[in-house]
C-alpha cells in the first residue's frame, strides 16, 4: 500500500498562489480593446447583479413581509439602481490611464 504524503504550504506561499491564481500576478493586457472590453463587461455584469439583488429584495418584502404589492419591488428596484451605478461609477474612477496618455499630459 502506498501512502501520499501531502505537503501543505506556508501562509506566504498559499497567499502567493492564491494571487497569482485570480489573476493579480498577471500583467495587464496591452491590447487597449480587450482591457476596456474587460472593464465594460465587469461594470455591466455588476450593474445588473445590483437590480437582480434589488428586485428580489423588494419582491420578498412584497410578497413575505409588508403585502405592498408593486411598491417594495419597485422600491427595490431603484435601490438597486442606485447601488449599481454606484459601484459603476467607483469602479471607472479606478480605471487605469495608459501609459502612453500620461507622458502626453505631462
Amino acid at each position: 500500500m502506498v501512502l501520499l504524503k501531502l505537503r501543505t504550504p506556508s501562509g506566504a506561499e498559499f497567499c502567493s498562489r492564491a494571487l497569482a491564481f485570480r489573476g493579480f500576478g498577471m500583467p495587464p493586457p496591452q491590447d487597449p480593446l480587450y482591457a476596456g472590453l474587460g472593464q465594460a463587461v465587469r461594470i455591466g455584469t455588476e450593474l445588473l447583479a445590483a437590480l437582480i439583488v434589488g428586485g428580489g429584495l423588494g419582491w420578498v418584502v412584497d410578497t413575505y413581509l409588508f403585502g405592498t404589492t408593486p411598491w417594495g419591488l419597485v422600491i427595490g428596484l431603484v435601490f438597486g439602481l442606485a447601488a449599481g451605478m454606484r459601484n459603476a461609477y467607483r469602479s471607472a474612477q479606478r480605471w487605469q490611464v495608459p501609459s502612453d496618455n500620461v507622458d502626453k499630459q505631462e
